[in-house]
């Protein structure tokens, strides 16, 4: 992997011409004329995909192989009668066919190819589990929702489906075809936030996307991914435009963390126009410096910047989905039992008075503190609250000698949250409420409004109840 550094600067309050035209060069000379793509470092890509290639199905000793244009899967021998393939729309659709010649085959598991832009960072969530990435796209296990044929639990048939679906991750071997070329990503690595700030501006006066994006935060690259598509990755319009910017306040935080201040002055044909007050946070990720958050204090159209009022940023629907997918990966998380601490069999028990299935949950959900930390990143304390007394009366959750447990019992969804269209139904200062349309399945669309509220100190947070976003 090629690491470009930019030339090291002197801090100082404000940016001078000679600094503007470095920083300028600088970025025509790497990212313009080299033709660098910008990406996520250590993602591989690959070229040259024959399309159209068939795919196979070969027998082995104790496995059997699923091959398409891209990638091969090794599955238990006993599963080869019970599975069924078919390729659509960068998805392998995986079938289970019934031995009963009542019932009819049901979708089982998919793996999809998602852009990396989009992946979400956790990928044990029990949503989607990361197999590989390859050529900007992270191919992932999807599983179905619920058990197929659960109206015939005695049936051969639904014990079959349960055991495939509890066994998959650790029965499914993944691995991409040895005749693709592959080539690491280049990465472009900003060694001081001033760099990245300088960068992002530049971005914006050449009403770049793809510049603006090269200086995002992973978690703001999933944000703003949409945006740009929408824009075609071209921000801004022709008037008014911004005629130069300057740095006016630089805020060291530790060591790793910096918010900076900029003045971006804009102009028509006509004269000068107000000017615009960017605040930018900033952090290192992976050894860059990367924009985490901004706000302006006016508007800067086509830009996908929120605008900060009365110290309450902005809220939109990229910000609504983003949030929204974030719960659903997180309720999944739970439902799934948390991070586990090592592979195996988990081990069953009994609570006394609530029943005779629990398992411990894994060690990052183990306590009820660190239960409320997690659903608080994306939920208000009170829906949180609310979580909590519903799943404990309930036996949903059980604390054990101060540690958490839950019946052992997995699930998943078919809805597609990184993907859904949010439109505001409600709008307020520090609450709004968001229509969602989520895609669920091959063909299906499910329709689910939801509550957001600014919590001070704390940001924007999903104030339904945890088990509506899922």
């Amino acid at each position: 992997m090629e690491l470009i550094p930019f030339m090291q600067k002197e801090r100082q309050t404000m940016t001078t011409p000679l600094t503007r035209k470095l920083t300028a060069g600088v970025l025509v000379g790497t990212l313009l004329l080299s033709g660098i793509t910008i990406g996520i470092p250590n993602h591989a890509s690959a070229k040259g995909l024959g399309p159209g290639q068939a795919a196979a199905i070969a027998s082995a000793s104790k496995t059997f192989t699923y091959k398409n244009a891209v990638y091969t899967l090794r599955l238990p021998n006993d599963w080869k009668n019970r599975l069924q393939f078919a390729e659509k729309d960068k998805q392998t659709l995986v079938y289970y066919v019934p031995e009963s010649q009542l019932l009819q085959k049901e979708l089982l598991f998919t793996i999809e190819a998602i852009d990396s832009a989009k992946w979400m960072d956790d990928t044990e969530s029990g949503v989607y589990t990361a197999l590989g990435s390859l050529n900007g796209s992270v191919y992932a296990l999807h599983k179905s929702g619920e058990t197929p044929y659960t109206k015939m639990p005695n049936s051969s048939d639904y014990r079959m489906a349960r055991k495939i679906l509890a066994t998959l991750k650790n029965s499914l071997s993944f691995s991409f075809n040895q005749t693709q070329q592959a080539a690491p990503a280049m990465a472009l690595v900003l060694t001081d936030a001033r760099q990245a700030a300088e960068l992002y501006a530049f971005g914006l006066q050449r009403r770049s996307a793809s510049i603006q994006y090269a200086t995002f935060s992973d978690a703001l690259k999933k944000t703003m991914y949409p945006v740009f598509k929408e824009l075609n990755w071209v921000t801004g319009v022709s008037s008014p435009w911004i005629t130069k910017w300057e740095v006016t306040k630089d805020t060291v935080i530790g060591s790793s963390k910096e918010q900076i201040e900029l003045r971006l002055d804009t102009a028509t044909s006509t004269g000068s126009e107000p000017s615009v007050q960017l605040t930018l946070s900033l952090e290192k990720e992976n050894g860059s410096w990367v924009i985490a958050a901004l706000s302006s204090d006016r508007e800067l159209p086509r830009s996908g910047v929120p605008v900060k009022k009365d110290g309450v940023p902005a809220f939109g629907s990229a910000d609504a989905v983003s949030l929204a997918a974030k719960a659903a990966a997180h309720y999944w998380h739970i439902m799934s039992g948390g991070k586990a601490v090592k592979e195996g069999e988990i081990r069953e028990f009994s609570i006394p008075g609530k029943g005779d299935h629990y398992r411990w949950l894994g060690e990052d959900l183990s306590t009820k503190e660190k239960l409320f930390a997690y659903l608080k990143e994306v939920y208000t304390p009170e829906k949180v609250q609310q979580y909590w007394n519903s799943q404990t009366q309930s036996g949903s959750l059980a604390i054990v000698g101060g540690r958490l447990a839950q019946p052992n019992a997995d699930g998943g969804s078919l809805r597609d949250w990184t993907k859904a269209k949010a439109s505001l139904l409600t709008d307020g200062a520090e609450a709004k409420t968001f229509r969602f349309d989520v895609p669920q399945g091959e063909a299906e669309h499910t329709i689910i409004d939801a509550p957001f509220r600014f919590v001070k100190g704390t940001g924007w947070r999903l104030d339904s109840e945890v088990s509506i976003i899922k």
